[in-house]
């Protein structure tokens, strides 16, 4: 009797695995590639409701999933995400490989079933991708739509004269050579961080007593952590990454010292439910301002510059050279030409170019029409606040 029950099982057991790879069952499972088109147009669903956004999403739901995603993915000290994009890059790429070459040098008897189970693989990998998308917004990206950083802190960003523009531009670079003679330098005369890992709690700590006095911050934070591959962000042109899935704020490690702190503090922004480039810039420089230490203090002011001197330059070229001249210091300017020595050496980079091209329309899409140029835009919020706060 036992035996007969066995025979049974694997009867119905073999049965259904072959029903599963027949053109029939496949056909039936494409209509869950409709979560695609679905993830495409939640954003759509939610763009003109920002106020409702900010409440019942940026300010209700999604400070849990971050607390919750970010205590989890804080035990590993390591970035999580990093090893799962590895594990589960490496396990795609294999399974496609395999199942490819099976069809045309598979045993002949089997190569209709080994179609069959490409193509189904092509499917779950559809399915997948649209699951991941959903979760993409449901678990972060939805504050793309929140109520505008500048309304929720009272700024009057708009575009300003190049005077105004200058008038910070000397604000900032006198502030940076005053404490630029109070950080550390390496044997090169360049700046240096004595303890990136003590630089990352630090800003934890920053970000705990900015929380106190305004509530937008006020959601626990984790430290950012470095990645292992960052040689490859490097190439891709990328400082950092906020990873929605893990709630982590990863940094690029290979990055001179210069920018290390200010992006992590702004990978850290969007971990606290700020979506948007130019917002993240000034919370990472309104962060870095409240330190006391003197190489936050630099970091900060030499961050609001790179973008300070762009503006500049494209409003007034000669009257940015004389005040490039009139307050960089030299130490300013060996920590500049180091940073530049490493970005020109992955400046050609071909995987550069595709990023830029794919993050540009992935802000456009998601409510930042300027698309990569969002970055500079945190002049504006500069302005603003320094006008706010009579600086």
């Amino acid at each position: 009797m036992l035996n007969k029950s066995n025979d049974q099982n694997t009867t119905k057991k073999t049965k259904t695995q072959t029903d599963k790879y027949t053109w029939i069952h496949q056909l039936k499972r494409l209509p869950w590639l409709i979560l695609i088109p679905i993830g495409l147009l939640l954003p759509k669903l939610v763009k003109n409701a920002p106020e409702r956004v900010e409440r019942i999403y940026s300010r209700g739901i999604y400070p849990v999933i971050a607390r919750v995603l970010g205590f989890l993915s804080s035990v590993i000290p390591n970035s999580l995400a990093e090893l799962i994009i590895i594990f589960l890059g490496g396990f795609i790429v294999i399974v496609l490989i395999v199942r490819l070459l099976k069809i045309p040098f598979g045993k002949l008897g089997q190569r209709r079933k080994n179609r069959i189970r490409f193509f189904s693989f092509l499917i779950s990998l559809g399915i997948f991708a649209g699951i991941m998308l959903n979760l993409f917004y449901g678990l972060w990206a939805f504050n793309h739509y929140r109520v505008p950083l500048k309304t929720l802190m009272e700024l009057d960003a708009r575009a300003r004269s190049k005077e105004e523009v200058a008038a910070l531009y000397e604000y900032a670079a006198s502030q940076a050579a005053l404490y630029r003679e109070q950080v550390e330098e390496n044997a090169e005369g360049v700046f240096t961080l004595s303890n990136r890992r003590g630089s990352l709690e630090q800003l934890v700590e920053l970000y705990a007593e900015v929380g106190s006095e305004n509530p937008l911050f006020k959601n626990k934070t984790y430290p950012a952590k470095t990645v292992i591959h960052s040689k490859t962000m490097s190439k891709l042109d990328i400082a950092g990454i906020y990873i929605p899935y893990t709630a982590e704020a990863n940094v690029n490690a290979e990055q001179p010292d210069l920018y290390f702190v200010s992006g992590a503090a702004h990978e850290m922004a969007h971990y606290l439910g700020f979506a948007k480039e130019d917002e993240c810039n000034f919370i990472a420089y309104y962060v870095l301002i409240a330190s006391d230490d003197p190489a936050m203090l630099y970091s900060a002011y030499m961050f609001a510059l790179s973008y300070l001197s762009a503006t500049l330059n494209a409003l007034d070229s000669k009257l940015y050279s004389e005040l490039y001249y009139k307050y960089y210091t030299e130490g300013m300017k060996r920590d500049a030409a180091n940073y530049r020595t490493y970005y020109e050496k992955y400046e050609k980079h071909p995987a550069k170019k595709v990023n830029e091209k794919v993050n540009d329309a992935y802000l456009k899409y998601n409510d930042q029409p300027a698309g990569v140029r969002s970055y500079g835009l945190v002049v504006d919020l500069l302005l603003a606040y320094h006008e706010k706060t009579g600086k």
